[in-house]
């Protein structure tokens, strides 16, 4: 890949109005919880003004409170030259403070820092029971960015080599964007911590990011990799309350007996983190993906953290691949829920399918940003087989130019950033203009021949 084409393509950017970082998703149509996941993590930055205009810095984003009161505490905020110690509250509103009686509430009364995102028009103070104001920081609200929402528009007329190229610069500049994500959540919250999260979002795959995120952060590595580990994660998840499995499953009900063993001397002290059942999402996912399996392969990964930490941190492809590989636990190779049947013949926790989407998403991502050498690795990565959808957007912006390279996982990375670039961009006519008069290396220099027809 040519970085003149790379740095082309985010001058691309800029022409469109668009932006070189990640753009946030609607927090509009975010629940509370799930704000609350991605601002503990890290991904919406600790540097902001508050709403009367002073600099405020996220020293310690502080622990998840399972007692009532503030969600987060032992949190420490800089507010110009002076440290606060205390603790943060995030709402949806910020009249929720009033409405859900924080300032009446003594156990608010160190709060230091309130954050929200929507902002009544009239001015709104927040107030402990003492009559101090808290200092207010405004989460404003991002683009909203849907997925192949199909745009209107002239394909970008390019030969195969350069369509290549430019997938290549747009696939690049979207590995920088996740390898910048994961850097700020490991300063945050520290590499093992931000590692162990970023796998557990993997796992969730779309319809279980957010509970399996919030999972990992509220129970944590460590906890998660001590023996009572599984019980806590299965109590948090809000699974222990299910339905028991029928009486003739002597195996399933002897499992969930030694769950129980664990989870019901944590169940008082951390009964304000069990999630809703409504936090879970069960219908339409392949029963491999059922949320009971998920939670289960996270405490398999959390007990197993050693070898698929040193993979990440070395970064060993093959390392890596065998320590999720070899992933196993002698209940869930042969189950895929609680109630499920025994399968006839073990099934592997994490299959090709989920590994190769680690790879893409976590694996290269740390690699590339530490090797460049690691790029030519991933330009050999094949994606899952191309959608229809896949397909048809491979066509809109580039014709038939791509052919057989759309199989490749640089040339789907490179199409879902072009297509999430152009829907986000202010400008989206010139945003690709400008992709069109990037001036592409010759090419014996592009990195990715096109695959053969047959």
């Amino acid at each position: 890949m040519s970085l003149a084409a790379l740095d082309a393509y985010r001058r691309a950017l800029s022409a469109g109005g668009g932006s070189v970082r990640e753009p946030d998703a609607a927090f509009a149509d975010a629940g509370e919880l799930a704000l609350q996941a991605r601002w503990f993590a890290g991904e919406f930055g600790r540097d902001w003004l508050t709403v009367d205009g002073k600099p405020a810095r996220i020293e310690d984003f502080g622990r998840w409170n399972h007692e009532s009161g503030p969600d987060f505490i032992d949190a420490r905020i800089r507010l110009g030259r002076a440290e606060r110690r205390g603790s943060i509250e995030l709402d949806l509103d910020a009249r929720d403070w009033e409405r859900h009686g924080h300032a009446t509430n003594p156990a608010f009364r160190e709060t230091v820092a309130h954050v929200f995102v929507h902002r009544p028009a009239q001015q709104f103070f927040t107030r402990t029971c003492d009559h101090r104001e808290v200092p207010q920081i405004h989460l404003a609200p991002g683009a909203h960015t849907p997925a192949f929402a199909p745009p209107s528009h002239e394909p970008i007329t390019l030969d195969g080599t350069n369509a290549m190229a430019l997938v290549e610069a747009a696939a690049r500049h979207r590995l920088d964007l996740k390898a910048a994500a994961l850097r700020r959540s490991a300063a945050v919250r520290g590499e093992d911590e931000a590692w162990f999260a970023a796998l557990a979002v993997a796992l969730g795959y779309k319809r279980n990011q957010t509970p399996l995120l919030l999972l990992a952060q509220r129970i944590g590595l460590g906890a998660a990799a001590r023996p009572a580990g599984e019980s806590l994660l299965f109590g948090v998840a809000g699974f222990m309350d299910f339905p028991e499995p029928p009486a003739s499953d002597h195996d399933a009900r002897a499992y969930l007996r030694r769950l129980w063993e664990g989870w019901w001397a944590e169940r008082a002290r951390r009964e304000r983190w069990i999630l809703n059942c409504r936090a879970w999402r069960f219908a339409g996912s392949r029963p491999a993906n059922h949320p009971h399996r998920r939670v289960a392969t996270l405490a398999a990964i959390a007990s197993g953290w050693k070898p698929i930490r040193a993979a990440l941190a070395g970064s060993q492809r093959a390392g890596f691949v065998a320590a999720l590989e070899a992933l196993d636990h002698p209940f869930w190779a042969t189950r895929f829920s609680l109630q499920s049947a025994r399968l006839a013949r073990p099934q592997a926790l994490l299959g090709d399918e989920r590994i190769r989407d680690i790879l893409l998403n976590i694996h290269y991502p740390l690699a590339v940003e530490r090797d460049d050498s690691a790029w030519s690795g991933f330009l050999l990565e094949h994606g899952p087989t191309p959608a229809a959808i896949m397909r048809s957007a491979a066509g809109r912006f580039f014709g038939g130019a791509l052919g057989r390279a759309l199989q490749l996982a640089v040339t789907q990375q490179g199409l879902l950033q072009i297509q999430r670039d152009h829907l986000a961009a202010a400008e989206p006519q010139a945003f690709l203009a400008a992709l069109r008069a990037i001036p592409f290396p010759p090419a014996s220099e592009c990195s990715t021949p096109l695959p053969p027809d047959r």
